[in-house]
């Protein structure tokens, strides 16, 4: 569910930074990593639907752009200020506007001692969507650390879905447990 959708948003810009990490069947991989690599699967969460599906995904370096961290109480996530984050509710606001104790649509393993979320960038470790779960994810409200941190202009990628697709990507910080995720809106490719 796309709405109340910022109008400051611009879908093509919309975009993660280097090192970001995407969640994928092969793990959470970073998108600079992804975009060398063609097409991928990338894990993906319907909301109206509340289930988890596979997609295919690819991503492309879209330049050099300001980036922003948006932290969470759960970690922080790299990507450009007008990349539109999935709130709980379903709404969609951009990074830029989030504000402290947000609560943002998130995402964890459910507790398996042989099964966690790796890096896809060091083994190809696969998971299966039945072990994901949703999770309590807030913007941080912590002082002198600002919810939302300026990082200055940095290489920034795009990933797209196939054209009419509504699921949201998962991007993932990798953690305790195998770490955390959060949906934000992915681009549609409308090639």
């Amino acid at each position: 569910m796309r709405s109340e959708e910022p109008r400051t948003a611009n879908p093509a810009n919309q975009c993660l930074a280097a090192g970001q990490r995407v969640c994928t069947v092969k793990g959470a991989v970073s998108v600079e990593t992804l975009a060398k690599n063609g097409t991928f699967q990338a894990v993906c969460y319907d909301h109206a639907a509340r289930r988890f599906v596979l997609r295919n995904a690819t991503a492309s370096l879209a330049g050099r752009k300001d980036a922003l961290r948006l932290h969470t109480d759960n970690g922080a996530f790299e990507m450009t200020a007008d990349q539109l984050v999935i709130l709980q509710s379903g709404q969609a606001r951009a990074a830029a506007e989030l504000q402290p104790g947000a609560r943002l649509s998130g995402f964890a393993l459910k507790p398996q001692p042989d099964f966690r979320l790796t890096s896809g960038d060091s083994g190809g470790d696969h998971f299966d969507l039945d072990h994901l779960t949703t999770a309590d994810c807030a913007v941080a409200n912590w002082y002198p650390v600002p919810s939302v941190e300026a990082l200055g202009e940095a290489d920034v990628y795009k990933v797209d879905l196939a054209a009419g697709d509504q699921s949201n990507l998962l991007i993932w910080r990798m953690g305790p447990g195998g770490g955390i995720g959060i949906a934000i809106v992915a681009q549609q490719d409308h090639k």
